[in-house]
């Protein structure tokens, strides 16, 4: 889930408070965080040819159709009363003078902050331009016309280099490459630094800014994964860190963060969640912890990320349609490089039985999921499923797929592991293993019952899925 969500006048009082200076791009840091889902399965191969064509007639209708894409928008909003549904009712393809399509265009020149520019004296810096390689992305006519493997190229290329969030902040971490990796950004040789580039403002200014990646990528064994979220990277502390005059009581808020959690909601931080695990996203039903937008196609998660991007950019201009359908294309394709084994050793099978017999009406084969479920029966923290932004009363079932990798778990990355999960004493007011400091860790009790012996099998085969 990502801070980018918060509205403008959110954004301005937090800046305010901690002492930070309002600018083009609005505060200090953004995940594409909460996008979670979209309920599209793969075609099979007999009606390959058939869903192609299907598929691009509806990329062709998300990027020319207006009445389609509000219609969807409509569709999609689980709860219309709350804040996150009022806001896009408001100005999504109304029509009217305040319809956020009157904005300009936004494809800046950009390059990406190189791993080489961390070890040099002073670290990566602004400049007072972009470099002779910088440029903007290129939207090819394919993409245009809706094709979808020219989308996907644009998507990819996007999630890495695309400015969805200027950042006040970056500069603090970017002195050197252990300030930078001490924050928990990541750096790959290939990909670049912590998918941080440097974008060029409408006054050709060049501004630190993060991208799709900034969050939602993190080393897995010494390897960058693409679409898991980032769980070292600590964007409260940073925030905290490069404050010219911050208020105490939001240091405090933001501070109890810590690694792989941001606030989405609200003005003083009180309601962080964990930064989203994008590459199952092709299962999923519903965007957002507490299910605030459900998805009958590519098109509500396109509109997901489109209005994503305006508001984190203020509703100041927004992005070309083909790079939030792209940018939807690939989460959507980040799947196919989760496991889709059966099992295989002795505990997986058991755990699968056990898997069957305990799990399956919430988590349903194939996609591992299902309805959002009321609050009172999830029985974690019911804070972001009640809150006024985005609430629903529910919580979101995430997609068990690629959960053994997935890091913290719970929507608010209260939990470590799966072995964390199923741990009865996490319920024990002495519990020390929780990730947001000592004393029980309540909710999803699922499978807490069961012997020592199904525990373990358990959590072999979802380590497996």
């Amino acid at each position: 889930m990502g801070w980018c969500e918060l509205e403008v006048d959110m954004r301005l009082h937090l800046l305010r408070w901690l002492g930070l200076r309002p600018s083009r791009g609005g505060i200090a840091f953004l995940a594409l965080a909460t996008v979670l889902s979209v309920g599209c399965g793969r075609p099979s191969e007999a009606s390959h040819d058939d869903a192609g064509a299907a598929a691009s007639s509806l990329n062709v209708r998300y990027l020319t159709d207006a009445s389609a894409r509000r219609a969807a928008l409509v569709r999609s909003l689980v709860n219309p009363s709350n804040g996150y549904s009022q806001l896009r009712l408001a100005h999504y393809d109304t029509g009217d003078a305040r319809d956020w399509s009157r904005l300009p265009e936004s494809n800046p020149r950009v390059e990406a902050v190189l791993p080489t520019e961390l070890d040099e004296p002073g670290g990566a810096i602004v400049g007072t331009s972009l470099g002779a390689n910088a440029d903007a992305l290129m939207v090819s006519d394919q993409a245009l016309g809706g094709d979808t493997g020219a989308l996907l190229a644009l998507g990819e290329k996007a999630f890495f280099e695309y400015p969805v969030q200027v950042s006040l902040a970056a500069e603090k971490a970017t002195v050197s490459r252990v300030t930078f990796t001490d924050y928990g950004f990541w750096i790959d040789d290939v990909r670049g630094a912590g998918g941080l580039v440097r974008a060029e403002a409408s006054d050709g200014t060049p501004l630190f800014a993060f991208t799709c990646a900034t969050c939602h990528a993190a080393t897995r064994s010494g390897a960058l994964v693409t679409g898991v979220g980032n769980d070292r990277l600590d964007l409260g502390r940073l925030t905290v860190d490069a404050a010219l005059n911050p208020d105490p009581t939001v240091v405090t808020n933001l501070l109890a963060w810590g690694p792989g959690r941001l606030d989405v909601t609200t003005e003083t931080g009180l309601e962080p969640v964990r930064f989203g695990d994008t590459r199952p996203i092709q299962w999923l039903d519903f965007l957002q912890a507490d299910g605030t937008v459900a998805v009958a196609d590519v098109t509500a998660l396109a509109i997901r990320i489109e209005t994503l991007i305006i508001t984190s950019h203020g509703a100041q201009d927004r992005p070309p349609r083909a790079v939030a359908l792209g940018l939807a294309l690939y989460l959507e394709s980040l799947g196919a490089g989760l496991p889709r084994s059966a099992p295989a050793g002795a505990s997986e099978l058991r755990g699968a039985g056990v898997f069957e017999s305990n799990c399956v009406s919430c988590h349903v084969p194939p996609s591992f999921t299902g309805d959002p479920v009321p609050l009172a029966v999830a029985g974690t923290n019911p804070t972001d499923g009640l809150s006024q932004s985005r609430g629903t009363g529910s919580y979101r079932v995430p997609s068990l797929h690629g959960v053994g990798t997935r890091g913290p778990l719970l929507h608010d990355a209260s939990l470590p592991s799966l072995n964390a999960m199923f741990d009865p004493s996490r319920l024990q007011s002495t519990y020390s293993g929780g990730r947001l400091g000592p004393g029980p860790v309540a909710g999803h009790v699922f499978g807490l019952a069961l012997n020592a012996g199904d525990r373990a099998d358990l959590v072999s085969y979802l380590d497996a899925l």
